[in-house]
C-alpha cells in the first residue's frame, strides 16, 4: 500500500469509527461532522486535490434530496400526511387490523415521502391511539419502524440509499418501481406477519373501544395548501414515471410549492435537513479519496465472493454481504463503496436492485440499523422505551426473511428476462 493509500484508508477508518461511536464519539462529533472532517483531511493530507474533491460531490443526488425535503415539508405542514394517516388508522376495527393498517400505511407512505418523515409523523399518532384504546404500544411501534424501512424500497425516492442508487444506476423511477413494488408489498406482508406472530399473545382478546380513539385535538388541515401540495406531488410522480431527470423534477416541484404556498420561505429552509446534505457531500469526498488512492475498495473483495453473480447462491451471498456491510458501515456509506463495482459488473441492472433491497432491509436488523428506527425510539422513549433486544427479536427474522424473499424474487425476475 502506498503512503497515499495508507492515508486514505486511515482517514476513512477514522470517519467510520466516529460514525459508529454516535453520541459517544470524541469531541461530540456526529455523522455530518465526521464526514466533513474526513473530507477536509483527504484534501489536507494530499489524497485529493481541491478540484478532485469538488468533482467527487454528486450534485444531482444532493439536488434530489433537497427537492424532496421541501416537497415533504409542505405535505407535512399542510396537514395532508397527518390527515391521511389518521383516516386510515381510524378505520381499524380490531387491534390486529390496526397492526396491519400501520404496516400498510407506513410502508406505502414511506415509498412516496421518505421513511424518516413517516416515522416522525406517525410515532405520536400511534402513542395516542394505543394510550386511548388501552393497547400495548410496542408491537405498533415496531411495526411502524420496520414497515417504513421495508416500504421505502419500492421507489428510488423512498430512502437516502435508494436516492443514491437512482443517481448511480441507469434505472428510471418507473422501471425501478415496476419491479420493486411487488417485492415491497410481499415483504410488507412478511414483515407484518412476523410482528403479528411474535405479539399474538399480547394482542389476543383485546378490542378497540367504541369511542373515537382519535378524539384528541389534531393538527388542522390547511385545505388550500394541502390541495396545492397534492397537485404538485401528483405532477412530480407523473414526471418521474415519464422519465424526467429526478433531480430536476424534484427541484421544479419544490420551486412550485415555494412560489404557490405564499408563506415565508425561511420557515421552509429552516426545516431542510442541511446536516444530511453535508453528510452526503462529505462521504462522496471520503469514499472517492479511498477509491482514487487504492482503487475501488469493493472491487478488490468482490471477485473473491462472486464468480457468477447471476446464480441464486451468489446473489444470496451478495445480499448477505450487503446486510453485514450496511450494519458495519451504515447503508449509505456501504452503497457508496459498492456502487463502483456494481456499475462495472455485467449483471449491473440486477445487482443494483439486489443492493437496494438488501441495504434497505438491513436497517431492520437492529435498533441502530436505520435513522427511522431511532426516530421511533426517541419519540416513544417517555411512554414506551424500545429496548435493543426487543427490537432484535423482530429485526433478525424480518431482515433475514425479507432479504431472502427479495433476492429470490429478483432471481426469478432474471430467469424470466425481466431484469
Amino acid at each position: 500500500m502506498t503512503d497515499r493509500g495508507f492515508l486514505a484508508v486511515a482517514i476513512f477508518s477514522l470517519v467510520y469509527l466516529i460514525i459508529l461511536a454516535g453520541e459517544n464519539s470524541p469531541r461530540k462529533l456526529d455523522r455530518p461532522a465526521a464526514s466533513l472532517v474526513g473530507a477536509v483531511l483527504m484534501i489536507v493530507a494530499g489524497v485529493l486535490t481541491r478540484r478532485e474533491a469538488a468533482q467527487a460531490i454528486d450534485l444531482a443526488t444532493l439536488a434530489l434530496l433537497l427537492g424532496m425535503m421541501i416537497v415533504i415539508h409542505y405535505a407535512t405542514i399542510s396537514g395532508l400526511l397527518d390527515a391521511l394517516a389518521r383516516t386510515l388508522v381510524q378505520r381499524s376495527r380490531t387491534p390486529s387490523q390496526l397492526l396491519w393498517v400501520v404496516c400498510g400505511t407506513a410502508g406505502l407512505l414511506s415509498a412516496l415521502f421518505v421513511n424518516d418523515t413517516i416515522c416522525l409523523l406517525m410515532t405520536p399518532l400511534l402513542l395516542m391511539v394505543s394510550r386511548r384504546a388501552k393497547l400495548p404500544t410496542e408491537p405498533y411501534l415496531l411495526a411502524l419502524a420496520t414497515s417504513s424501512n421495508v416500504g421505502s424500497v419500492m421507489t428510488l425516492t423512498g430512502n437516502p440509499q435508494d436516492i443514491l442508487i437512482g443517481q448511480s444506476s441507469h434505472w428510471s423511477w418507473g422501471a425501478y418501481a415496476l419491479r420493486m413494488v411487488p417485492i415491497g408489498l410481499l415483504c410488507l406482508l412478511l414483515n407484518g406477519a412476523i410482528v403479528r406472530w411474535l405479539y399474538a399473545k399480547q394482542l389476543s382478546g383485546l378490542e378497540m373501544p367504541a369511542e373515537n380513539t382519535l378524539a384528541e385535538p389534531t393538527a388542522r388541515l390547511d385545505r388550500k395548501l394541502a390541495t396545492k401540495t397534492g397537485v404538485v406531488i401528483s405532477g412530480l410522480l407523473i414526471a418521474f414515471l415519464a422519465g424526467a431527470p429526478m433531480d430536476l423534477a424534484a427541484l421544479c416541484a419544490a420551486v412550485a410549492l415555494l412560489i404557490g404556498a405564499n408563506r415565508p420561505t425561511e420557515e421552509t429552509f429552516a426545516r431542510v435537513d442541511w446536516a444530511l446534505l453535508l453528510f452526503f457531500a462529505g462521504l462522496f469526498v471520503v469514499v472517492d479519496g479511498v477509491n482514487r488512492a487504492e482503487g475501488p475498495v469493493f472491487a478488490r473483495l468482490a471477485p473473491l465472493l462472486f464468480h457468477n453473480a447471476g446464480s441464486l447462491t451468489q446473489l444470496s451471498l451478495f445480499s448477505l454481504a450487503s446486510v453485514i456491510g450496511s450494519n458495519l458501515f451504515s447503508n449509505v456509506p456501504f452503497v457508496m463503496l459498492a456502487r463502483g463495482w456494481v456499475a462495472s459488473h455485467s449483471q449491473a441492472p440486477l445487482l443494483w436492485l439486489v443492493l437496494a433491497a438488501s441495504s434497505t432491509f438491513a436497517g431492520n436488523l437492529t435498533l441502530l440499523g436505520s435513522v427511522a428506527n431511532l426516530i421511533v425510539a426517541q419519540g416513544a422513549k417517555e411512554e414506551c422505551p424500545l429496548g435493543f433486544w426487543a427490537f432484535l427479536k423482530v429485526g433478525i427474522p424480518s431482515t433475514l426473511i425479507t432479504t431472502f424473499a427479495a433476492t429470490l424474487t429478483l432471481w426469478v425476475y432474471r430467469r424470466l428476462g425481466l431484469v
